[in-house]
């Protein structure tokens, strides 16, 4: 017997069926994610699958697009699955290797570029450059900036590797595989800028699964209170700042007091903090004495 093929479908049909899939996977934003992959999928913009809900997607679309709502209606993070996020009005490459940029973190981006922007020629460090992210923004924002970064996950640092490379600053920045501030030894910056790991180690778990099951446990994990690394990061950093260089850190809501505390008791001045669009506290920074 002839086998019956499968109905070509519409661009309507299709997204009608991904959102209700999506919805009853309970995706936050099973809209948005929808139309993002099928735009991805078959290379057209929004506003033309809105025009033309009419229009029928080859069999090649069709199927890569069903695929893919699949891995999100298990609940794997859009940017995987697209391969790509936007951050600080850049497109970085993400994989699994790396956590996936966040918009709080382009407060941080903000507030070390407002703390050096005024220096001739500032040296900064970025530690545990995932995407490379943090870094990258500062030097396509800053074009006098000397930039460098650590990561101890080689496959993490080849993905920062290559977003500088296809962001045309690889000739500019600096990145070094080992832990912290390790590979940097002797030398001397304006700022040191981190974005560490800071959920308590036992939360993790009851994190959205597009975080728990998917993320890098080792760029979330901040040890049984969340702060562990500020507790390494904050005292290592005297040793590789200029006087009156700064040190500024995102932190995770509720932390900020306590890495205000852990900043004081090493001596640093001029201590403050940043909120993010929420209102949470989430960057703390000081100055080396």
């Amino acid at each position: 017997m002839k086998r019956t093929e499968e109905p070509a479908l519409t661009v309507g049909e299709l997204l009608a069926w991904a959102v209700e899939e999506l919805k009853a996977a309970e995706v936050d934003t099973p809209i948005l994610d929808s139309r993002l992959l099928l735009c991805e999928a078959t290379n057209l913009s929004q506003e033309q699958l809105h025009a033309h809900p009419e229009t029928i997607l080859s069999p090649e679309s069709t199927q890569k697009f069903r695929e893919w709502i699949n891995r999100r209606a298990h609940r794997e993070p859009l940017a995987y699955i697209l391969g790509k996020k936007e951050f600080y009005g850049l497109s970085f490459e993400v994989s699994p290797a790396v956590l996936i940029p966040r918009p709080e973190t382009e407060v941080l981006v903000e507030t070390g570029i407002r703390l050096i922007k005024d220096l001739p020629n500032p040296m900064v460090v970025d530690i545990g450059l995932g995407s490379g992210a943090i870094a990258i923004s500062i030097a396509k924002q800053l074009q006098n900036a000397h930039v460098y970064g650590t990561e101890t996950s080689g496959e993490a640092l080849q993905v920062s590797m290559r977003n500088a490379e296809c962001l045309a600053i690889a000739d500019r920045v600096c990145f070094l595989e080992g832990n912290l501030l390790d590979p940097l030894t002797g030398r001397l910056f304006d700022l040191v800028i981190a974005n560490p790991p800071y959920v308590p180690s036992a939360e993790i778990a009851i994190l959205q699964p597009e975080v728990a099951a998917y993320e890098p446990r080792q760029a979330l994990d901040g040890g049984p209170d969340g702060l562990a690394y500020y507790r390494m990061i904050i005292p290592q950093a005297v040793y590789h700042l200029k006087p009156h260089g700064w040190l500024a850190m995102e932190v995770g809501a509720g932390q900020a007091s306590e890495v205000v505390g852990i900043l004081t008791i090493h001596g640093y001045t001029d201590i403050c903090t940043v909120c993010d669009l929420a209102g949470i506290e989430r960057i703390v920074y000081g100055r080396r004495r």
